[in-house]
């Protein structure tokens, strides 16, 4: 009689369940990994959001305890083993599980490894989407020398990312593997609605378009994506450019402060911001070209999505990962660090050409169909099976 080979099962830890990069990565990885059924999987998140619907018609999903229930004090026998000093617990339905492999999707798991590993026993993956500033300014209670002690494996996104964790945090590089972002590159080209509905929404005709996208913060550079449009109203008045910001204006400061300013400086006019939107490629599809200003960045998604739409990236350098897929010149222009009158003229020039932006988009496209999740999936899936064996 053949024995019946057990699947291994793994749990995926996200930090939340946003629509930004890393949990958008895990959710791709996780869509094409259920296709493969090769493990049993299940998914804890340490907060609810948007995502979590998705997940759930993937796998188990435990959701995490919320905070309010443990206030009232309804669950007021927990283990030790279910807790730490943080006040961290795991979800009840997690008491009886039993698991091959635990999968963080991030450093901001970190915190809770003492508590996975003492309450499963088994290795433990980090997949790190975060560079130096990001680990330094949010999570320098994470990365301890005794959280990281229990990670048997952390994947780097990017050559800059992998350099941090040895240079600066000291993780042995023999412990590290380098293994790009991923995106589904087949639902990326494939937008959902036309150009001419997108524009009819936002109120444009034949401008020029710039893109730009992710969270409203100083890392992501949403300050110099508005200094780029207030350079290429100094350099080149009546430009017919548009500056189209697309992702979550969530600092109240910064609204605040754009109102305020963008009057004074007159481009208050020149940029629309979408706010959140379900498919980014419908409005990544009417961009010219796409203005990275991001100060530090392991690896962005946007770009990829931006590059597989076939639209040239213009990015500064020394700003994380991505001038390491942009540095031979195809596909993308790379600019001094946080040079915002670079940013504009390099804008400006390829106004003026159109054939240029049509074969650097060609490029840029054929670039990323590397990172695409049927390529780095498998890569994953290595790593992930050197730690099982």
């Amino acid at each position: 009689m053949q024995t019946v080979k057990t699947k291994k099962k793994i749990l995926f830890l996200s930090h939340d369940s946003s629509r930004t990069g890393a949990p958008m990565v895990l959710l791709n990885f996780l869509e094409w990994l259920k296709k493969q059924n090769i493990y049993d999987l299940e998914i804890l998140s340490k907060k609810v959001g948007p995502l979590e619907v998705s997940f759930r018609e993937l796998a188990v999903v435990h959701s995490p305890v919320k905070k309010n229930i443990l206030k009232r004090g309804i669950k007021k026998v927990v283990s030790k083993i279910t807790r730490l000093s943080s006040g961290y617990k795991l979800p009840s339905t997690l008491s009886n599980k039993k698991f091959d492999l635990i999968y963080l999707n991030t450093i901001d798991c970190l915190d809770i490894t003492r508590l996975l590993f003492e309450k499963f026993n088994c290795p433990i993956i980090c997949h790190v989407h975060e560079n130096d500033f990001t680990i330094k300014a949010h999570y320098p209670n994470h990365f301890t020398e005794n959280n990281i002690s229990y990670i048997t494996r952390f994947i780097a996104v990017s050559k800059s990312t992998k350099n941090n964790l040895i240079n600066n945090h000291n993780i042995p590089e023999e412990k590290i593997s380098l293994v790009y972002e991923l995106i589904n590159a087949e639902k990326i080209k494939q937008p959902t609605i036309s150009v001419k509905q997108v524009k009819a929404k936002l109120g444009l005709a034949n401008e020029f378009i710039v893109g730009g996208s992710g969270l409203s913060t100083w890392r992501k550079g949403i300050d110099l994506f508005v200094q780029v449009a207030i350079e290429l109203n100094k350099i080149k008045p009546g430009n017919n450019i548009k500056l189209i910001w697309v992702g979550n204006i969530e600092e109240e400061q910064f609204r605040s402060r754009y109102d305020y300013e963008s009057q004074l400086l007159g481009v208050n006019d020149k940029i629309i911001f979408t706010g959140v939107v379900p498919d980014v490629q419908n409005y990544f599809q009417i961009f010219d070209v796409f203005a990275l200003t991001s100060r530090e960045d392991p690896f962005p998604l946007v770009a990829l999505e931006a590059a597989a739409q076939k639209k040239p990236i213009i990015l500064f350098d020394n700003s994380g990962g991505m001038p390491e897929l942009f540095e031979h010149g195809e596909g993308g222009i790379v600019v001094p660090y946080v040079d915002v009158v670079a940013m504009a003229n390099a804008i400006l020039d390829l106004q003026s050409e159109t054939d240029k932006i049509s074969s650097m988009g060609i490029a840029a496209s054929q670039l990323v169909d590397r990172f695409d999740v049927n390529i780095i999936g498998k890569q994953l899936v290595k790593e992930i099976q050197n730690v099982l064996n």
